[in-house]
């Protein structure tokens, strides 16, 4: 096992040269069990891709700068879904024993992508009532050509290790693992710019056995998800996520999307601050999601202006519309402050055998409220917003019939 330095391999790392050819040189040149090492300077690259049985250690020195130009970035073949072509700066197909590690800063360039002179907002905001100190909570617009779809993307991957590093300003999901297993996030300051969309930290799509733990993720969209988006036949399972600091506009965690098929499913000792929404769970279309156990998450929520799904609830559970199912759910020691009541929705009582032990709820609500306050927001499974019948400090919300096997404990 040798340790690499990128610089033998002709990576300059001053900040201007695009390093991408000697970066994927020096990759091409690693033996199994071997290390690239940057130090000392800012790498700047486009598409790199990994290979089996090697570790990139990036020193607290040094950057991994992405491009700031569509051009130098590749298709790596995979089709995906949701996002069509996945455009990456890192990436593995078919992979195993892959490292990431060493305490240094990726920088992603999000915002080069991005036209932040535009800003989604749905059409029940009237834009002559916005005020200015609110805009900047909206969507703001993908450039005409697009952007990398997959940042730092593995699919059909094993024994991934992310250890350590920094992650700045992604344009999309950015850490991604598809129909993947064995992976270890821990150790990662994740600071991703708070109007970019699909922005989700974590995307774990048809994998199993993730762990994360003992990080932080301040993101636009999810913070962690979990779904089978790249494989919908596939099951994303055996998830554990402790000691971890959230924020998001969208959702600090969430199970399930559409027809995804995630269970069993271990929160701990999470905080979540300054995010539309702490923990969700979504089923519809032959979707399930099962055996989710949630500890000592404390979390406030409140209502953000723009198009963000979710309206400053503290947990949802969705089946509405839909024959999803939701079952074996526990909300154990967990406090909600939120400016909208946390839901339970759905028909048929698809939804199942949840308890919630020792629960506190607290209400606040803050300037945006007015914008959003009294509405039901259960989107992708119901389209469109809805009168909500509840009233200002309701702290949790039952649709009628959604649940069966309901405990306040």
């Amino acid at each position: 096992m040798r340790e690499q330095d990128a610089r033998a391999f002709g990576a300059r790392g001053d900040g201007v040269t695009l390093d991408t050819e000697a970066l994927q040189a020096a990759i091409d040149a690693l033996d199994a069990g071997d290390t690239l090492v940057l130090s000392g300077g800012v790498f700047v690259t486009g598409t790199l891709t990994l290979k089996s049985h090697m570790t990139l250690r990036i020193e607290a020195d040094a950057e991994l700068c992405a491009s700031r130009n569509l051009a130098h970035y590749r298709d790596c073949g995979f089709y995906h879904n949701e996002m069509k072509r996945t455009v990456s700066l890192l990436y593995a197909l078919d992979a195993e024993e892959i490292c990431i590690t060493g305490g240094g800063v990726i920088q992603l360039s999000g915002d080069a992508f991005m036209d932040f002179s535009k800003m989604g907002l749905p059409p029940e905001i009237d834009r002559t009532t916005l005020l200015p100190e609110h805009a900047v909570q909206t969507v703001v617009r993908v450039r005409r050509g697009g952007r990398p779809t997959q940042p730092i993307f593995f699919n059909n991957c094993r024994d991934i290790h992310i250890d350590g590093v920094q992650i700045f300003n992604s344009p999309c999901w950015t850490l991604v693992f598809s129909n993947s297993e064995d992976i270890t996030v821990e150790n990662v300051y994740m600071d991703n710019h708070a109007r970019i969309p699909n922005n989700d930290g974590i995307h774990c799509s048809a994998s199993r056995n993730i762990t994360v733990r003992n990080s932080t993720f301040l993101c636009g969209d999810d913070c962690f998800a979990a779904t089978c988006i790249t494989n919908w036949d596939g099951v994303c399972e055996n998830i554990e996520i402790s000691d971890c600091l959230m924020s998001s506009r969208s959702a600090a965690i969430r199970f399930g999307h559409l027809s995804s098929h995630v269970r069993h499913a271990r929160v701990r000792n999470v905080k979540v601050i300054d995010s539309n929404r702490a923990l969700i769970a979504f089923a519809k279309d032959g979707g399930r999601v099962e055996d989710i156990t949630v500890e000592n998450l404390v979390s406030e929520t409140r209502i953000f202006a723009g198009y963000w799904w979710g309206k400053g609830e503290g947990f949802v559970l969705c089946t509405a519309g839909s024959d999803g199912v939701i079952d074996g759910i526990t909300l154990k020691d967990c406090s909600f402050t939120e400016e909208n009541p946390s839901i339970i929705a759905g028909e048929d009582a698809r939804i199942s055998r949840v308890t919630l032990e020792n629960c506190h709820f607290a209400y606040r609500a803050v300037d945006t409220h007015p914008y959003y306050y009294g509405k039901l927001d259960l989107q992708p499974n119901i389209p469109q917003l809805e009168p909500a019948p509840f009233h200002v400090g309701d702290m949790l919300y039952v649709k009628e019939g959604a649940c069966r096997d309901f405990k306040i404990v």
